[in-house]
């Protein structure tokens, strides 16, 4: 699939501004945020749960399913490691092939975002207090029922299941979606927002049928990278968007590569961009 820019209109559309850009992309983690305190607040999270979990055998079936432990658990997220170390080995490999320098800004947001997102919710990961539902004993464990903003019993050691870790490496493939907004490619964003929501559900989910989550730990965590993900794009690009403006006739028909950076270049890069990298500002 080709990057260059689609075909549009000649008239094109003004851009968003500051505000209507932070308002769109804060409204989704607002929606989250107010389903992850309606499952917490509710028996809507273990009801869940529920559903993979056979209380006549006291456990659940899909805990040690090999295809789930080895294809769901451990290779999909090596593919999305794998994903990480090439952008940031391209980000790197840019200071060395000057056709790659237009890139750089692009490819040091993946390689940040693709890191940093799961990095921060493997950090509340671990300062969490529940246990992953197999440990708690209506499900058969030691340790009692915990929402996800409550403290552990006295007496209990505070578990570490608090986020899905492994619900966040494919949430960090919303990156995606906002390498889309920069390069003005709308078919690229929403390839990068579905399939991003879609990997960190599918990924999630995973967990939660082998009884190693709950739902709003998918959730969570998925809340979390795109706040981290955002952030990156607002430092590094600036808080605006445009609504993928158009690519300036001026190209025509020249080098692919050529049309591909154009509008990567055209958008002004941040001011913490600009303090950091004087020259190319």
């Amino acid at each position: 699939m080709s990057l260059a820019p689609e075909a549009q209109p000649n008239s094109a559309p003004p851009p968003i501004c500051r505000t209507a850009f932070l308002l769109k992309h804060l409204c989704i983690p607002l929606c989250v945020g107010l389903l992850l305190l309606a499952l917490v607040t509710t028996y809507v999270d273990r009801a869940v749960s529920n559903w993979f979990y056979d209380a006549a055998a006291g456990r659940f079936p899909l805990h040690y399913n090999s295809m789930l432990e080895t294809v769901m658990h451990l290779w999909v997220k090596y593919l999305v490691v794998l994903l990480a170390c090439a952008a940031i080995g391209a980000f790197f490999f840019s200071f060395a092939a000057a056709r790659w320098r237009p890139w750089r800004r692009l490819l040091l947001f993946l390689s940040l975002s693709l890191t940093l997102a799961p990095g921060a919710v493997a950090v509340f990961k671990s300062a969490g207090n529940r246990y992953c539902p197999y440990d708690m004993v209506e499900y058969g464990g030691f340790a009692p029922y915990r929402s996800l903003f409550e403290r552990p019993a006295p007496g209990v050691k505070p578990g570490h299941c608090s986020l899905s870790g492994h619900a966040s490496s494919g949430f960090s493939l919303l990156a995606f979606y906002f390498v889309g907004l920069t390069l003005k490619r709308p078919t690229l964003a929403r390839m990068g927002l579905w399939g991003g929501v879609a990997a960190g559900m599918i990924f999630g989910l995973t967990r939660v049928a082998q009884g190693a989550h709950f739902l709003s730990d998918i959730l969570g965590a998925g809340l979390i990278c795109w706040l981290v993900i955002l952030v990156l794009h607002i430092v590094l690009f600036g808080a605006r968007g445009d609504s993928f403006a158009h690519p300036s006739p001026a190209l025509g028909n020249g080098d692919a590569a050529r049309r591909v950076a154009a509008p990567l270049n055209s958008r002004p890069p941040s001011a913490f961009w600009r303090r950091q990298n004087p020259v190319e500002s």
